[in-house]
């Protein structure tokens, strides 16, 4: 790319030359077609040795200001070496080729061609200072998708010990009371930690797998929780390949169960509902109990599935997601997620 800008850019000088003399003269002779070619040659040497000076003393590493100074400096001396190869070679090829000359007219001339380096040298700078900037831009894009990714990862080896925990405490509940029904949850748990494995390293699952982790979940509470677990599942089919993070709708249900219906003696319902517009999905898990975020409660309302929640979704869309927990009326709590489509 370097040399090919090189040839196109003294190309488009002589060209230009070459023009100027036939407006001026009406005519362009052979002398002013080679000495068009001198220029094409001898220029881009000239700028080819500013940029290995500029490389062999490392000038990037320079302030902007030094680089001005620097490069205006090296530029007068470039540009009087450029006119004055010229005319030496063109007096020793032909004497026809150069015209007589004052000192007037070959500082005019070196100054003209020590212009057209400094401003070479600007543009030089210019395109590689861009370069290195989208360079840097895309590590520290990269950088941050490595971060995003460790704290992903972090938040699910947090949330499936916490999950297994859960749910083995409840079987062990069983065990004693129903051997039948633990063992009918043995099998629950192994499908789901069979499904949950080969959700480890994907970021985002469909709506669809999600809310088939979140019913065998269920099935599993309902064996330990009996009639004091009511739920139902109500989605639509434009819902279904929405994508969602792994396990987020079943953290959400456990946290609906765990701090809310469980606490209850006769229990309750929990509902989870979906629809979708062009852009967003939008789920509601409606449970009974209260939402107490500043209680006195010695377990937080909360609990450590909201906190999981909500840094995931950030995590992975921004400000784009939002998530809201509130109580409904007295014996209802609403969480609401809006996520966008991807």
């Amino acid at each position: 790319m370097y040399w090919g800008f090189q040839v196109l850019g003294w190309g488009l000088f002589t060209t230009g030359n070459l023009a100027f003399n036939y407006l001026s003269n009406g005519k362009v002779t052979s002398g002013d077609v080679y000495y068009s070619f001198l220029i094409l040659i001898s220029g881009i040497g000239c700028s080819h040795f500013l940029r290995f000076t500029i490389n062999l003393y490392n000038w990037r590493e320079e302030k902007i200001i030094k680089i001005f100074h620097k490069l205006a400096i090296l530029s007068i001396l470039i540009g009087t070496l450029h006119i004055s190869l010229l005319y030496l070679i063109s007096s020793i090829c032909s004497d026809e080729l150069i015209k007589k000359f004052t000192k007037a007219e070959f500082i005019t001339q070196a100054a003209t061609f020590g212009t057209i380096h400094f401003l070479w040298g600007i543009i030089y700078f210019a395109v590689y200072f861009f370069r290195n900037f989208k360079k840097e831009e895309i590590k520290n894009l990269q950088q941050q998708s490595k971060l995003k990714e460790i704290q992903l990862n972090k938040f699910k080896s947090q949330l499936n010990p916490h999950f297994i925990f859960n749910s083995m405490n409840g079987i062990r509940a069983l065990i004693e009371e129903d051997a039948q029904k633990a063992k009918e949850g043995i099998t629950q748990l192994s499908n789901i930690l069979r499904h949950t494995l080969t959700l480890e390293r994907r970021k985002l699952i469909s709506l669809e797998e999600e809310l088939k982790l979140v019913e065998d979940y269920l099935k599993l509470e309902k064996i330990r929780l009996e009639e004091r677990l009511v739920y139902t599942i109500k989605t639509s089919p434009s819902c279904l390949h929405y994508q969602v993070p792994p396990m987020l709708i079943q953290t959400l249900s456990e946290n609906a169960i765990k701090h809310g219906i469980s606490k209850l003696i006769n229990g309750g319902k929990l509902s989870i509902n979906s629809k979708s517009d062009n852009a967003f999905l939008i789920m509601e898990i409606i449970n009974t109990g209260q939402y107490k975020p500043n209680g006195l409660k010695p377990e937080p309302a909360g609990g450590f599935g909201i906190e999981n929640s909500i840094q995931r979704l950030r995590f992975i869309f921004g400000d784009q997601a939002t998530f809201e927990i509130k109580n409904l009326n007295k014996n209802e709590v609403i969480t609401t997620l809006k996520v966008p489509k991807s």
